[in-house]
């Protein structure tokens, strides 16, 4: 069997805009947070402080898809103590947000923390939303008319009250993306960079362009955003995102680590291929396995790249790829590249790899041609039976690509065991030789015209 065609040109995959929720300590911003989603995801409680660790969930509005953040309380004592956390947590907002939602509350009223918030955000052009949570008694939100920031908008996170109108409010805020930026009729392919800090991503950005567009450090964190650049291949461009290095999140300590996460997973969402980045001369550790997974979980081909190797020598290496081999086993068939960025070693090869690696990410198959590898799959191993009872696929077809996505029909989808499903990824894979492609089948059941007439 041969696979259909890859397009040559992909579509770009669009950022979703993020509203980050900011505030003192104990305003209802988790409340509020839990409110917008339809679920409880943040904790609550009645106490400031609660909220140690950042929460960034997907939330759709009435026109738009956005990522909500919920943020930590803004310091706490007196004015002048709390500054230095209040800059840094609004700074962070305004770094990684497309609008702010400025959380006070109406219990409490208006107080200098208030004030101090509301002045810097004034700055800075960035829509802004003045929310005044606890608002349930009328002309309860007057009074903040006066920090300067709009209407304030009154609601009560706990009740329910005025959501559905902060809702439209929001959605409406959400500012157009730019036509010269969506369109993709000349992208190949969008390419983020990823790794651990220090690994040398920039570097490969750099050695790529061939001039010096990403600032280089020996100081680990140097990169703190995620910047595009496009770079001239064939007929079109490739987009390069370069990330900010991921530390394991349980360690992000301060909110400009925070940043370069929410912008890392962003590059993911925009992204067709991922270039997960390693140290040669370190070794390979758990978070870089965590990010690479993060990477096929938010539907990124993946291919792997080991720099310095000018650090290595062959005994040296050779240990080195068997302990990465060994921490990537459970990993599908991603290739593994070996170069030198800063020399330029083996860069120009890596680059076509992840051009490639994306185009297979927009795998397409017809639905007759799909269906014969299900038939053929299940007569070289047929899936284990249930308690005597047989186990078929039926029918299969392409739901979406980017990543390749399939829906399976089958007669009895919860008893096809795990080891089955792994078999028929493998296959597919190397069938129509999509390494480093994440793959998802969805099994559902088919529709039995004589289940209705056992009914009854």
């Amino acid at each position: 069997m041969t696979a259909s065609p890859s397009p040559e040109k992909t579509p770009n995959r669009s950022r979703l805009p993020v509203v980050a929720i900011v505030g003192r300590p104990n305003v209802g911003k988790s409340t509020l947070f839990n409110r917008l989603l339809g679920k409880r995801q943040a904790i609550v409680g009645d106490r400031p402080g609660v909220t140690v660790d950042r929460l960034e969930s997907e939330c759709q509005l009435d026109r738009h898809a956005v990522v909500l953040v919920d943020t930590g309380g803004i310091g706490e004592g007196t004015h002048d103590a709390m500054q230095p956390a209040i800059d840094a947590q609004v700074e962070a907002a305004l770094a990684v947000a497309d609008v702010v939602m400025f959380v006070v509350d109406a219990q409490a009223g208006s107080t200098p923390v208030d004030a101090a918030i509301a002045d810097k955000l004034r700055r800075h052009r960035l829509p802004v939303v003045l929310v005044a949570n606890k608002a349930e008694k009328p002309d309860a939100a007057m009074e903040f008319y006066a920090l300067g920031m709009g209407d304030p908008q009154a609601v009560s996170a706990a009740h329910g009250q005025g959501i559905k109108a902060l809702l439209a409010h929001i959605d409406g805020m959400i500012p157009v993306p730019d036509e010269s930026e969506s369109e993709a009729s000349d992208l190949i392919a969008s390419m983020a960079v990823i790794g651990r800090p220090n690994v040398g991503k920039s570097t490969l950005i750099n050695a790529w362009l061939g001039r010096d567009r990403m600032v280089v450090s020996p100081v680990a964190g140097t990169t703190r955003d995620a910047i595009d650049a496009d770079l001239p291949y064939g007929d079109g461009v490739v987009r390069l995102v370069d990330t900010a290095g991921q530390r394991r999140h349980g360690r992000i300590s301060d909110v400009i680590e925070f940043v370069a996460r929410v912008k890392a997973v962003q590059a993911f969402r925009r992204a067709d291929v991922a270039v997960m980045l390693l140290d040669g001369g370190e070794g390979v550790v758990e978070q870089d396995m965590r990010l690479m997974q993060l990477a096929f979980d938010e539907g990124c081909a993946l291919i792997v790249a080991v720099n310095k190797l000018d650090l290595l020598s062959k005994q040296e290496w050779d240990y080195y790829a068997e302990r990465l081999n060994f921490r990537m086993r459970g990993m599908s068939d991603i290739p593994v590249f070996r170069i030198t960025a800063r020399q330029g070693k083996g860069v120009k090869r890596l680059l076509t790899e992840a051009v490639k690696a994306a185009r297979r990410n927009h795998f397409e198959i017809g639905t007759g041609e799909l269906n014969r590898w299900l038939m053929d799959v299940q007569e070289a191993q047929h899936a284990p039976s249930e308690h005597g009872a047989v186990v078929r696929l039926k029918y299969a077809s392409q739901i979406s690509t980017c990543p390749p996505s399939f829906k399976i029909f089958c007669n009895r989808p919860k008893a096809l065991k795990t080891s089955y499903r792994r078999y028929l990824e493998q296959s597919f894979r190397q069938t129509f030789r999509l390494t480093g492609v994440p793959l998802r089948f969805q099994f559902t059941a088919s529709a039995n015209p004589y289940a209705e007439g056992r009914k009854r």
